[in-house]
């Protein structure tokens, strides 16, 4: 049986292989719309529509980067493009149906090897079409050159709502690429992950791969169980029928989360955090890895447990594959709590005293760990916190997908429960371990509590963007008529604005090319 990272990528020919049956002829006049547009804009009609949608992680935050597994799911908001390849240039223009967003049109440099101009710290939407493109152009299948093309975007995945709104620029321009430059052929699903995850590189943001994975993978009544090490790979987590039937609702705080601009104090800073202190667990354990190996916590796990072969391999007990794996994550959270957790580590080292404690120079540590801008809070590295986040969380992602899988041990009326009983543990550490909340997310996850919600958590880098809540789905309207009048920043807000802010959505397909007439 073929993997699901190692199948090709989608092609389709009708919008009902892409969207559930309640959202075709809207999605149908949509599309529609774009083509008419694009000819409007560029005076004739496009070849292809490619399709990236957001994702929404329901379990599984800030620990892709340290090579553990998540669940996310895609949804049906997304990124679309038409596309019209043009043989007679390399120049790339491109469009956005939205206004506020301005056109833009350059051509890259191909002396002395593809290069692409972008400005990264005043990023705007097409620095994004850019990335994807100095990626594509990287990567060896493209042969280093690309066919000149005309691109029109209509996003409905807000910007900075934590929904993967980047990662569905980047992927969808991917994949308008490889269309335009006929190179599909040869290009799995994973391979499309890897190339995207490069592209988002080129913005400044240190990626782990979970929204790529997502959005790329997702097959439709699924959640994706993504796990990075030993290889990438997704397995479908089929939702199952519970009852009572639940549904998950996606709120925006309407707080901006971009990681672009925010990341050295936040998002980058917390992986410069996570690789620091897998080095200096993995030290004090006696590990033969030195900081330049940039081991992840992963590693130390398959380490700990005598190696990769009783966790994964064909030695695993098929009827509870993963308990060899969580009994490893409780013995590698004793070796932090007693390595890490320590007087001298546990409320933060500066820098002088992380690279003392790594037997590292000044030089090597920057060069190591600081490629990406960081400035961490307060003058210190948190070690100790952000590795508790990262394995205790690891822990719920196969205990959340364990109860999906065995429908709670038989018990289905009580699954809902214990889901829901997870993703607050998780909004939980994500507050007060990882410190990636804000006061907006904690009132809406609060909000959602009190009005029926079975769990509530941020989704997404967090610092803003948007929250998931696990809801029953007969309470579903009621639940977010409430929330609606409760939240502070929705107060004001127009209907169509409020359906955009706050919707319920299940399981969506990933990412695909439609060939037009």
């Amino acid at each position: 049986m073929v993997a699901p990272a190692d199948l090709p990528l989608v092609t389709v020919d009708a919008l009902d292989k892409v969207y559930p049956a309640d959202r075709v002829t809207n999605q149908g006049v949509r599309w529609n719309s774009l083509v008419e547009s694009f000819k409007s804009h560029y005076g004739y009609k496009p070849a292809f529509i490619v399709r990236a949608p957001g994702r929404v992680n329901l379990i599984g935050e800030h620990i892709d980067h340290a090579l553990f597994g998540v669940v996310p799911m895609a949804i049906v908001p997304d990124v679309i493009i038409a596309i019209g390849p043009r043989a007679d240039t390399h120049e790339i223009r491109a469009q956005n149906v939205d206004p506020k967003y301005p056109p833009t049109a350059f051509t890259p440099s191909y002396s002395g090897g593809p290069a692409v101009d972008i400005e990264i710290r005043h990023l705007q939407w097409h620095s994004y079409v850019k990335a994807a493109l100095l990626g594509y152009l990287k990567h060896p299948h493209s042969g280093g050159q690309s066919a000149g093309l005309d691109m029109l975007y209509d996003g409905t995945v807000p910007a900075g709502s934590g929904l993967s709104s980047s990662a569905a620029m980047v992927i969808s321009t991917l994949l308008a690429l490889l269309a335009a430059n006929a190179r599909l052929e040869g290009i799995s699903k994973g391979d499309l992950v890897k190339m995207s995850m490069g592209a988002e590189g080129n913005v400044g943001v240190n990626t782990g791969g979970m929204d790529q994975a997502a959005s790329v993978i997702s097959t439709p009544a699924a959640a994706l169980y993504v796990q990075f090490f030993p290889q990438l790979a997704g397995d479908p987590v089929p939702i199952p029928a519970t009852d009572p039937a639940i549904s998950f609702v996606i709120a925006n705080t309407l707080v901006t989360s971009d990681k672009a601009t925010t990341a050295k104090y936040n998002y980058n800073l917390r992986v410069v955090e996570t690789l620091a202190g897998a080095a200096l667990l993995a030290k004090r354990l006696g590990l033969a890895y030195t900081p330049a190996d940039k081991v992840s916590y992963r590693q130390i796990v398959s380490e700990v447990a005598g190696g990769e072969h009783s966790l994964t391999g064909e030695s695993v007990d098929n009827t509870d594959p993963t308990a060899g794996l969580r009994a490893a994550f409780k013995k590698t959270l004793q070796a932090i709590e007693h390595h890490l957790g320590n007087d001298s580590v546990r409320d933060g080292l500066s820098e002088d005293d992380l690279i003392d404690a790594l037997d590292m120079s000044k030089q090597s540590f920057a060069d190591t760990y600081l490629s990406l801008a960081v400035e961490p809070l307060g003058g210190k590295y948190r070690l100790y916190s952000r590795a508790k986040h990262i394995l205790e969380e690891a822990l719920r992602v196969l205990e959340f997908r364990r109860a999906i899988e065995t429908g709670a041990d038989g018990n289905m009326q009580n699954l809902p429960k214990l889901l829901g009983q997870i993703m607050g543990q998780s909004q939980d550490s994500c507050r007060d371990q990882f410190m990636c909340s804000c006061k907006e997310i904690d009132e809406i996850t609060s909000i959602a509590s009190e009005e029926g919600a079975l769990g509530s958590r941020l989704t997404g880098a967090g610092w803003g963007g948007s929250t998931v809540s696990l809801v029953p789905a007969h309470i579903v309207p009621r639940f977010i008529e409430n929330v609606s009048k409760r939240y502070s920043k929705y107060q004001g807000l127009g209907k169509d604005e409020l359906e955009q802010a706050i919707f319920a959505t299940l399981p969506a397909s990933g990412a695909c090319v439609h060939p037009l007439d």
